[in-house]
């Protein structure tokens, strides 16, 4: 094998073109101390954006263990599902739009060969990523199961058709506005469970994504003065401008008042704080005992006793990954983590001893199964067993 071919490889792996029946190829190159500078200076390429020193050793060949690693785990599945099915392989690239982990403490996460054997794994309870699903409850409280298989007209309700598209998502489209503004408009019911998002398009054209373990109350037509609606758990909103008419988004613990804007509104339950995170246009927040208006990059936290606080600046594509399909972790802590992971993998997380304090970087895909992220967790050391649908985290 020359320099250009084993270039090749490593390009076409990080790019997720290579050929399945190459991987053993671009494995046997990794150990070859022949292309050793090549890969040290495709990886001083690949973070030439970043903090990547070029004299730190570990670190690269930390990346080419995760790399060597998902290798030989790539090749098995591939053997043993007669290649149907590609396992989606870790992103390290700063930026990449799928699978990327490195640990925190100086930076980066220090696995070494002695430890591969170790840390590789394969998992007797593999869990399927979320989906789009959820349970749509009409005003006479007849409940429809929203299914990928369920597309067309669902009801008509006050003279407003609800329809749900091929593409996932309910839309509501008013047929008749007789008697609208006499009589009192019915009010539907958006609901995900754990491992389950959906989208809606209101009548008024705004457009809402719903995360899991998430629930949207809403007219099925707007009238009067405003467009008000009740948000539990976690929705990002693309708002349709109508200034004789501002849209409002109410929880537990604040309320959300736009004209026409794009925002992400947090408002679990099981969260102590509410998070309201603008991307475009211009919001009003009002908690029991503040005010707050924000700019693009603001982000307002409410917290249980009603007090705003302001943050600028936030990173949003963190935010709002789960919109897109990410998770994004910066500096997060092993309990944020596995809050998330709970709801869209619909798991259990146990602690039993203390809680590991290691904090994360990274992203990967929504849409890979749950061992993806089993094995981050192998490669930061941390402890766990698999229990059915109860993962549990040990000291």
């Amino acid at each position: 094998m020359n320099q250009q071919r084993a270039k090749t490889l490593f390009e076409q792996y990080l790019n997720e073109t290579l050929p399945p029946e190459d991987l053993w190829e671009l494995k046997s190159a990794i150990h070859d101390d022949r292309f050793r500078v090549l890969f040290d200076e495709l990886l001083k390429n690949a973070f030439k954006d970043t903090s990547f020193e070029e004299t730190d050793d570990d670190a690269k060949q930390a990346v080419l263990n995760i790399l060597n690693l998902k290798i030989s785990q790539q090749n098995e599945a591939e053997l043993g599902k007669n290649k149907q099915r590609r396992l989606i392989p870790f992103r390290w690239l700063a930026g990449a739009a799928a699978l990327l982990f490195i640990a925190l403490g100086a930076g980066w996460l220090f696995l070494h060969e002695d430890k591969k054997e170790e840390k590789q794994n394969t998992y007797s309870h593999n869990i399927r990523p979320g989906g789009n699903r959820a349970t749509l409850t009409l005003s006479n409280g007849k409940k429809l199961i929203l299914t990928d298989a369920l597309n067309g007209q669902l009801a008509n309700e006050s003279g407003v058709q609800v329809n749900k598209t091929k593409q996932g998502e309910i839309v509501y489209m008013i047929t008749s506005r007789k008697n609208s503004a006499q009589q009192a408009l019915p009010y539907n019911t958006l609901t995900t469970k754990r491992g389950e998002q959906f989208q809606v398009v209101l009548p008024d054209g705004s457009h809402v994504w719903l995360d899991a373990v998430s629930s949207l109350r809403y007219p099925v037509a707007f009238s009067g003065n405003e467009r008000k609606v009740e948000l539990t758990g976690q929705g990002y909103f693309e708002v349709t401008h109508n200034a004789a008419m501002p849209f409002i988004v109410k929880t537990a613990k604040t309320e959300v008042q736009v004209l026409g804007t794009h925002f992400n509104v947090s408002a679990y339950d099981d969260a102590s704080d509410d998070k309201t995170t603008l991307l475009e246009g211009s919001v009003k927040v009002k908690s029991s005992n503040s005010t707050a208006l924000l700019k693009p990059g603001d982000q307002a936290v409410s917290d249980n006793n009603g007090h705003l606080n302001i943050s600028h600046d936030v990173d949003v594509e963190q935010e709002t990954a789960w919109k897109n399909g990410l998770f994004i972790f910066k500096g997060a802590g092993i309990q944020e983590i596995m809050a998330k992971a709970s709801r869209w993998y619909d798991i259990d997380v146990i602690y039993k001893g203390n809680i590991p304090k290691k904090r994360l970087n990274g992203r990967m895909s929504r849409e890979v199964d749950i061992s993806e992220l089993l094995g981050i967790l192998q490669f930061e050391g941390i402890k766990f067993r698999m229990e059915g649908k109860n993962l549990v985290i040990t000291d």
